[in-house]
């Protein structure tokens, strides 16, 4: 290994990494360009879910989307970020940050506040099963990708965040069963 003058900074163009570590770097540059691609699409969901809940009687779902949102661009900055440090610039692609936008179809009319909860409910557990270390790993694969910065806040934050969104679904999905509850009895009594 080659250091600086003033022992503080390696030269990486010059330092050879064994094979185990250079391994260990691929793997965990795969990991977040895949976080990264599902990052996006929540942000997007996000974003989404923003123009759905602009009316005032949704506007504390509203800054709950927002302030979500906001975080969900800090990620994707922030994968964007570790990716390019660790060498894999070249995982990085504009297409990532262009396709697949879904707003065509929704554009068109509201969508059930249940189902659009729903949807991101599932988009968190996507980005969690990604980055959560009891995935379907053989025996003796390194599992360096674990312990990476970038997958831990992701972890933190998508789950901080889906935990927020079950809930507001489980009381979204209990005030509808009690409308439905409600009509039910009041057609009977008629």
């Amino acid at each position: 290994m080659l250091f600086a003058e003033n022992e503080t900074t390696i030269d990486s163009s010059v330092v050879a990494f064994p094979c185990e570590t250079a391994m260990a770097f691929v793997k965990t540059i795969e990991v977040l360009s895949e976080l990264l691609t599902h990052s996006i699409r929540l942000r997007d969901l996000y974003k989404y879910a923003r123009w759905q809940t602009s009316d005032l009687q949704l506007h504390r779902l509203y800054l709950l989307f927002d302030s979500h949102y906001l975080e969900q661009i800090r990620l994707v900055d922030m994968l964007i970020d570790r990716v390019r440090m660790l060498g894999g610039a070249r995982y990085v692609f504009a297409g990532n940050f262009l396709q697949g936008t879904h707003f065509s179809s929704a554009l068109r009319g509201r969508v059930s506040l249940v189902r659009l909860l729903r949807d991101l409910l599932d988009a968190h557990e996507l980005v969690l099963s990604v980055a959560r270390p009891h995935r379907l790993i053989e025996e003796g694969t390194d599992r360096a990708w674990t312990r990476d910065f970038g997958v831990g806040q992701v972890v933190l934050t998508n789950d901080l965040q889906g935990s927020t969104i079950a809930e507001h679904l489980a009381a979204r999905e209990r005030t509808e069963r009690l409308k439905g509850a409600r009509a039910s009895v009041g057609s009977a009594d008629v």
